[in-house]
């Protein structure tokens, strides 16, 4: 893939953590791609993960350290990690175990690792109610199912489209991921899509 692809591929699929308001973000890319999209997202402090490829496609998790590392240092968080059979919440060790549940997945067809939504920054909630529902009987759905709090879902769905919507436009306009991640951080792009979002909350 052209560096300008895999570029528009990181808007469309991870525009919120290119932004700085996830702590991490699935991407899936055409195999054979890693070292150009480490170097398209050398300075922005972003990193990568290949949890598993099958040859065709990468499956990565882009996670930003220090922000993955606050959440994982949650007691609640490390509390119902370790249920499924994450012993140490040090970054690494959560990857690793990470990569062997999704490869187990992949390959086996096992149980889908639900748990990666916590590492996605989505409620432990409604995380526990997408488990214990199996999926069903959710309130709302986005970019997850809502079993919770349905007003704070709302918006956050909000804010990652409208970040999603600037994220691309960048991207169409030929601005490099590197610069984006500073733009967005620099200015507090997701800050400012918050504070439309307050505004704008009867929309929701």
């Amino acid at each position: 893939m052209k560096p300008e692809e895999i570029g528009y591929q990181l808007g469309q699929q991870c525009a919120p953590i290119l932004a700085g308001i996830k702590p991490s973000n699935l991407l899936i890319v055409e195999s054979g791609n890693q070292k150009q999209l480490s170097s398209i997202l050398r300075g922005t402090g972003i990193r990568s993960c290949c949890l598993y490829s099958s040859g065709k496609k990468d499956y990565l998790l882009l996670f930003e350290e220090e922000k993955l590392r606050k959440l994982l240092r949650e007691r609640e968080v490390n509390a119902y990690l370790k249920k499924y059979g994450y012993s140490s919440n040090h970054v690494e060790a959560v990857l690793q175990r990470l990569a062997r549940r999704f490869t187990d997945y992949k390959r086996n067809r096992k149980e889908f690792p639900h748990e990666m939504g916590i590492l996605f920054g989505y409620p432990l909630k409604d995380v526990q109610g997408f488990i214990d529902n199996q999926g069903k009987n959710f309130k709302l759905s986005g970019y997850w199912k809502v079993y919770d709090d349905v007003d704070y879902a709302g918006k956050m769905f909000y804010l990652y489209e409208c970040v999603k919507h600037i994220v691309l436009r960048l991207c169409r306009e030929g601005v490099c991921i590197s610069d984006i991640c500073h733009v967005c951080r620099e200015f507090k792009t997701g800050e400012k899509v918050q504070r439309v979002v307050e505004r704008t909350r009867s929309r929701l």
